[in-house]
């Protein structure tokens, strides 16, 4: 297996979380299992760490890992998950919004731009029927353009729109090849910010992934002991500004940790050029 996602403000959360000997905690977002190896550590010896991820990859990966249970989901059945497996007491739960390097160079289904040979899934889930290729050619214009717009924040994705009806009056979509000739970027150029606002909000609409964030924070904040600490890595406005609305609303159940999100530290960003863009927020149950 390729490179996996690296971890993302670990010395930050190893404070904000505040997880001691013992305790339980939830990475609801398992990947290659960094985050939840950071838990493992603080909890150790005898603390859990429920581990959810929607695709079996991941579980298969982190199998064996002592302490960690790896579990194969959604997170927006959070609840489900933590009740199945048995815990009562949860005094952590992160979610780390982010794509893994693995899926975008190792996957093989379509999530990068750079990749023009691979097949257009986009799908976390392998078992999912719903595909990005089924979205481009089955979508009317308006639909496709909503996409762009409300998932991409694409400024021109009426255009975009446009471009791929009209390829797919004489070829099916079905490789990012295809795609960027469709969008009239053969090979990534000056149009790349263009084509990664349109690859995310395929991405996002194949896996229905701000319904689903959306869906579990309520879930998860339920699970939460008093005292229990709930953290949200996110990487686009759009995610941000669900996880914000959501601290928000929690005023009198929960103090913000976080006045301001937490990011990466300029050390870190050298390292790892892709923390450049989280956003950390954390709340108290109280």
């Amino acid at each position: 297996m390729q490179r996996i996602h690296t971890p993302v403000l670990v010395k930050e959360l190893e404070v904000l979380l505040n997880l001691k000997s013992g305790d339980n905690a939830v990475d609801a977002t398992l990947d290659g299992g960094g985050h939840a190896r950071m838990m493992l550590e603080l909890i150790k010896p005898d603390g859990r760490v429920v581990g959810i991820d929607q695709d079996k990859n991941m579980i298969e990966k982190m199998s064996g890992v002592k302490n960690l249970i790896a579990t194969w989901g959604n997170f927006k059945d959070i609840d489900e998950i933590i009740k199945k497996r048995g815990f009562k007491k949860i005094r952590a739960i992160l979610f780390d919004l982010g794509m893994s390097r693995w899926h975008l160079e190792g996957s093989g289904r379509g999530f990068s731009f750079q990749r023009p040979e691979e097949p257009l899934f986009m799908n976390l889930n392998k078992e999912s029927a719903n595909t990005a290729a089924e979205i481009l050619n089955g979508y009317p214009e308006s639909g496709l353009a909503e996409i762009f717009r409300d998932f991409g924040e694409e400024p021109r994705a009426r255009f975009f729109a446009k471009k791929i009806l009209e390829f797919r009056k004489t070829k099916r979509i079905i490789s990012v090849k295809d795609l960027l000739n469709a969008l009239g970027a053969k090979a990534p150029g000056g149009k790349e910010k263009s084509l990664a606002r349109i690859f995310q909000a395929l991405r996002i609409a194949v896996n229905s992934e701000l319904e689903a964030l959306t869906e579990a924070l309520p879930k998860a904040f339920g699970a939460l002991d008093r005292g229990g600490r709930l953290a949200i890595i996110s990487y686009h406005s759009l995610e941000d500004r669900i996880v914000k609305s959501f601290f928000s609303a929690k005023t009198g159940e929960a103090v913000i940790l976080t006045k301001k999100p937490q990011t990466a530290s300029y050390e870190e960003i050298i390292k790892n050029p892709s923390s450049r863009s989280a956003k950390l927020r954390v709340l108290e149950k109280i």
